[in-house]
């Protein structure tokens, strides 16, 4: 019997339109499906915010922003919102061979059948029966490995899975003239303790005593990024730890911020896209997880870990409580997460770096 072969394609559409840490987890699939087909045309469907950190990625030939709603805060859009019938329009005038549909909604598999390409790949779930090739939808595995089964189903070969982000020369330079500090000797953590889920929040006070102890023992400087709406969090969490922090919330584009976490020696975040893009920088990234699962979402690669209470039986909860006072969270102590981050940079470091 003879094996199956890769169909042929010259114009390849992703639907990808997710939030920032899903759209960065995109990039190995993107990679492995540019090296299967170099000379096609690979298009990506992207969230109007979030799609900018494919900015520069060269496996992509076009990112198109798609944006029908303005329900998240952090990813919305400018102008009028369009229909979706007006996307259908404008896709099938594109004349796609292939579309990959990378999330379960009746409304993104409808867009590929409208798109008119003979080949529809997706998971199974709302809208499959609108896709030619239908892929199951494991929860127990990472984002990473279940983007990757789509090409699977295709006999597209699979080969590196790290992840990668692509800050141009031009945003490093601004970065370093927006925060000199960068340039300065010493070592930095990146702090992201915002989140836009409520429930994915790490106590102040249990920051405060993190941050304290890996400025004191570890001499690293804490930074935080995020929206301009993040300022008072941080000021408060500064004022807490009282130790010098560089609240750079507000200050800098996504863009930047991508730029920015190329500088820091060590990330610790809560569940959240900040934790996505620093692991994809190659920064050590500890996530502290709650209510939602490492197994999918943690920061994804060797350099990497999740900090959660593993005793707990509630947990994951994926936000649907049986509790008042989140003990998954609350209860995890800053002394385990220190140690956690010891070790990390512990085992990242270069052979030339001084032992932390």
């Amino acid at each position: 019997m003879k094996s199956k072969k890769m169909p042929a394609a010259e114009r390849i559409l992703v639907i990808r339109y997710r939030f920032i840490g899903d759209t960065i987890l995109t990039v190995p699939f993107l990679r492995n499906l540019r090296e299967a087909y170099p000379q096609a045309v690979i298009d990506v469907l992207v969230g109007p915010k979030s799609g900018e950190v494919l900015q520069n990625c060269p496996y992509v030939n076009e990112l198109l922003p798609f944006d029908t709603t303005r329900f998240h805060k952090y990813d919305r859009g400018e102008g009028k919102p369009r229909s979706l019938l007006s996307y259908a329009l404008s896709l099938r005038k594109r004349k796609y061979d292939m579309v990959f549909v990378l999330k379960r909604s009746f409304s993104s598999a409808l867009l590929a059948f409208l798109s008119g390409a003979r080949l529809r790949v997706g998971y199974r779930g709302d809208g499959h029966f609108l896709l030619t090739h239908k892929v199951p939808f494991d929860t127990g595995i990472h984002e990473v490995e279940s983007l990757l089964a789509n090409l699977k189903v295709l006999q597209i070969p699979v080969g590196s899975k790290e992840l990668e982000s692509f800050p141009s020369g031009a945003e490093l330079t601004r970065v370093k003239e927006l925060v000199p500090e960068v340039l300065e000797p010493g070592r930095r953590v990146l702090i992201h303790a915002a989140a836009a889920h409520p429930d994915k929040m790490y106590p102040l006070a249990s920051w405060a005593l993190l941050i304290r102890r890996l400025w004191e023992e570890l001499a690293l400087k804490p930074v935080f990024s995020g929206d301009k709406q993040d300022i008072p969090l941080y000021e408060e969490l500064t004022a807490l730890a009282a130790v010098p922090c560089l609240n750079l919330a507000g200050r800098l584009s996504l863009r930047e911020s991508m730029a920015l976490y190329t500088f820091m020696d060590l990330a610790v975040c809560v569940d959240s896209g900040p934790s996505h893009l620093a692991a994809s920088a190659g920064v050590p990234t500890v996530t502290l997880f709650g209510p939602t699962d490492p197994v999918r979402w943690g920061p994804y690669g060797s350099k990497h870990r999740s900090v959660f209470d593993e005793s707990l039986a509630c947990r994951p909860c994926h936000y649907k409580k049986t509790c008042d006072n989140r003990p998954c969270l609350t209860d995890l102590s800053a002394e385990r997460v220190f140690k956690v981050c010891k070790e990390q940079l512990k085992a990242t470091a270069l052979p030339s770096s001084p032992d932390p």
